[in-house]
């Protein structure tokens, strides 16, 4: 193994590919990208429609937090990424940026300058091979490929033409000038294979000289010496503990749980906690792991009649069908995404759309969890701009262990009073032609549960039902202010030689998916080690 590199990227998921990819291709510096987990070669990544089973594989772990009282004392369980391409390589693969007014907010509101729309739109256009739009929004050149869903099933079409006969718009493109309506959304899938960040940005680098994948191998701590980054220490799944050094810079990529558990561990972070652990400090940084927040859902879910969703799809001869057309054919049920539909509703009458809806022919588990077993329907409300903020700290300096993960991701009654509102809206939905010709007894709420405003049972089951829609960030927030663990130009205050770019560094969440967020944060990052190191 080569000792020394120029660049370390630390993390191989969405965001490390971008970087990694870029820097090796744009400079004639050597680049190791660091993964923990094993390459994507599992099959099931690949295949849109078997994501379920890769969020069930090695390739994922789940974080999973301390007894949550907003939970009524449930945990808290997300599921992360764990191989090349991280969650562009296990998610569901929907293309969703966030609104405009997110961005903007960040710059005015949380003092992060030089990130409004304006500043990211054209990150987001040069990174995107749009199939169908091409416009101010939109662009045709990029690596990533953004496409239609390649299967629409029939039972989602009857959840949009419901949507829309409860008073939502009709939409074709979510992002672009505005994001509300009910439609099909774009997906990171295209004629049957995933557009993960490992697809689209790293492997057509891979042959180049100046880039090495080291994968199988997780960063224990950073090596920080007279105020400067150095290199990594790292332990392989198989051998002896290595130190590997950086000449220029590390970046950390590593995501909203990792990256923060490796600035504590490598002494940056709140001295107190940092102390009492036995870990010298570097620089007190008292907000790292701290801000953590996430959306969350609340799937209202009923039962299919006189019609099939995906129930049994992978099956006996229904799977047999489904992997005769996929193979053989190239089309049908195992190109789609299969949460290829869905809403952004205005439920508060402000202009700006609060709730997203995934529309589901199927009932998918709680994560980690198989879909349920029979036929049934999805709308899925889901907290969008979450007021609610939860805390990440170290148990022990031993890498080894997991972090104190204090969840508290209903700890606001804004984020309560969001999803009743989603809820009510749902069950609007399914009270309209044609949904409520095909559906049935309800799964969720059940006939128990008063869904009516004022009503003490409804959130009771959400605190009951409440899950992750897999988008954790913010622990290490970016901003001007000096308790901000990074700049706006992702350096990390207090070491030399550092940066961060992935989910963790948002101030505030973006309103929908943010696997597009962070592929964009991670080239800005670039484009700044470019701007100041070249």
């Amino acid at each position: 193994m080569q000792r020394q590199f120029d660049y370390l990227v630390i993390g191989g998921g969405s965001a490390g590919c971008v970087v990694a990819a870029r820097l090796a291709a744009e400079t004639d510096c050597s680049v190791a990208l660091i993964e923990r987990g094993r390459t994507d070669s599992n099959r099931w990544i690949h295949i849109p429609a078997t994501f379920f089973k890769v969020l069930q594989s090695k390739d994922a772990a789940a974080i999973v937090s301390e007894p949550d009282a907003t939970l009524d004392h449930n945990r808290y369980a997300v599921p992360q990424g764990k191989v090349i391409g991280g969650g562009s390589s296990v998610n569901g693969m929907i293309y969703m940026r966030g609104q405009q007014q997110d961005y903007d907010d960040w710059e005015t509101q949380h003092g992060c300058d030089g990130w409004s729309f304006a500043d990211v739109l054209p990150v987001f256009r040069q990174q995107e091979y749009n199939t169908r739009l091409h416009n101010e929004f939109h662009g045709t050149d990029g690596r990533l490929i953004v496409d239609d869903p390649g299967y629409r099933h029939p039972v989602s079409q009857q959840i949009i033409e419901a949507a829309v006969n409860a008073g939502l718009p009709s939409t074709t493109d979510f992002n672009g000038a505005t994001q509300e309506g009910a439609g099909w959304y774009q997906v990171t899938a295209h004629k049957g294979q995933r557009q993960s960040s490992a697809h689209c940005f790293l492997s057509p680098e891979l042959k180049r000289e100046n880039l090495t994948i080291l994968t199988g191998l997780r960063t224990t701590r950073i090596q920080i010496e007279q105020g400067r980054a150095i290199g990594i220490h790292a332990i392989p799944d198989t051998g002896d503990a290595v130190y590997i050094g950086a000449r220029r810079e590390v970046i950390l990529t590593a995501g909203s749980f990792q990256s923060p558990k490796l600035l504590m561990l490598s002494g940056i972070g709140p001295e107190k906690s940092l102390k009492q652990h036995g870990i010298d400090v570097v620089y007190h940084s008292p907000e790292v792991g701290a801000n953590y927040q996430d959306h969350i859902g609340t799937p209202v879910t009923r039962k299919l009649l006189g019609t099939r969703g995906l129930y049994g799809a992978d099956t006996g001869l229904s799977a047999l069908k489904h992997g005769f057309d996929y193979f053989v054919r190239k089309r049908g049920l195992l190109t789609s995404n299969l949460l290829s539909a869905g809403a952004c509703a205005d439920t508060t009458g402000d202009g700006r759309p609060d709730v997203q809806f995934n529309f589901a022919p199927f009932a998918p588990g709680a994560p980690g969890t198989p879909p349920l077993p029979f036929h049934a329907v999805q709308i899925h409300p889901m907290t969008m701009r979450p007021y609610s903020r939860g805390r990440l700290t170290l148990r022990s300096n031993n890498p080894a262990d997991a972090l104190y993960f204090e969840a508290n991701v209903l700890d606001s009654e804004y984020d309560i009073d969001t999803l009743r509102r989603g809820i009510r809206l749902a069950e609007k939905i399914f009270a309209q032609y044609p949904l409520k010709e095909i559906t049935g007894e309800p799964v969720w709420p059940a006939p128990s549960v008063n869904t009516s405003v004022g009503s003490n049972s409804l959130d009771q089951a959400i605190r009951q039902h409440a899950r992750t829609i897999f988008h954790p960030a913010g622990t290490c927030r970016m901003g001007s202010d000096k308790l901000a663990v990074t700049d706006t130009s992702l350096r990390v205050r207090g070491v030399d030689n550092l940066r961060l770019a992935d989910c963790s560094v948002m101030p505030a969440l973006t309103s929908g998916n943010t696997n597009a967020p962070t592929m964009m944060i991670a080239g800005r990052c670039v484009d700044f080690i470019l701007r100041d190191g070249m």
